[in-house]
């Protein structure tokens, strides 16, 4: 539990993390039994199953070391010892390929792909000046709804800035054109974006390009071209405390520290008491007993 609220903290992986309750639980059940098997206990989740759950996440092993990090640190907290913590960082370093393989098969083709033929097949795949044109409409019907991202994307200049995001796409998605706009970094040096909303932004992404038609290995080798934008998009991205965000998850709520309807039940009838034979404050409570 200490270690999911870190996951939900932590805009590194965030993303990975945002469901309902109700399949959140169901994650947390899975890992737990994968975790208690790995680590020498009833063996209930089969490791060859981490693979393809895995598969159609773009998880990468930047992704994956902000999991470790987080591993360690709820350990930490709960004061685990130290020699235990090593063996099961040891056992998690060999799942490392089964959980970012998926991501790491389809980029590489991906990647492979655009170095062979160039970024001139992806322009036409997406459907070429039109298609990207339709692609960007998709894209900001998604993007200007989305509450997670949406206040990057509103206001006077939003036409602008539009028309500026599409010409840089279409450039890196290889549109015989030249970029005019200033460079990325210049552009995001005064924000503060995460990977959490950079990561919300490819997934609208990907899905606008599969509402224009693009196939799948188009899509991939799209991301693959947009995933190194990351580093200019995110060029002033805060630094992360894992340990502040877990400890604030697993602190206790006011509700519970004073000790629930219980404790609040109890806490009204005293100040109540105290407000009715306090001179500053009775005439406020001199009604009968029942109202």
């Amino acid at each position: 539990t200490m270690m999911y609220g870190g996951f939900r903290g932590d805009p590194r992986v965030k993303y990975f993390f945002e469901f309902t309750k109700e399949k959140l639980e169901g994650w947390k059940l899975k890992m737990t039994q994968f975790m208690v098997g790995a680590f020498g206990g009833a063996v209930t989740y089969e490791d060859n199953k981490l693979r393809l759950a895995h598969y159609k996440f773009n998880i990468t092993d930047y992704h994956f070391d902000a999991f470790v990090e987080n591993f360690f640190v709820s350990c930490e907290l709960m004061e685990s010892e130290a020699s235990a913590v090593q063996d099961a960082a040891e056992v998690l370093g060999h799942v490392r390929k089964d959980i970012t393989s998926g991501c790491t098969v389809r980029l590489e083709v991906a990647r492979k792909r655009v170095e062979s033929a160039g970024t001139d097949g992806l322009y036409e795949a997406v459907g070429g000046e039109d298609g990207l044109k339709l692609f960007m409409d998709k894209l900001y019907e998604h993007i200007c709804v989305d509450s997670r991202i949406q206040h990057y994307f509103s206001g006077s200049k939003l036409d602008a800035l539009k028309a500026s995001q599409g010409q840089y796409l279409s450039v890196i998605f290889g549109a015989p054109i030249t970029y005019t706009g200033r460079p990325l970094d210049r552009v995001h040096a005064v924000m503060s974006i995460s990977d959490f909303e950079f990561d919300c932004f490819l997934e609208h992404a990907q899905s606008s390009l599969r509402d224009v038609g693009a196939d799948s290995n188009s899509i991939d080798e799209a991301i693959v071209i947009m995933e190194t934008a990351r580093r200019d998009v995110l060029i002033n991205r805060k630094p992360h405390d894992v340990r502040k965000t877990q400890e604030a998850a697993s602190a206790k709520t006011v509700y519970e520290r004073v000790g629930g309807d219980s404790g609040i039940s109890s806490f009204v009838e005293l100040m109540y008491e105290k407000a009715t034979a306090d001179v500053r404050t009775k005439s406020f409570f001199e009604k009968n007993k029942a109202k």
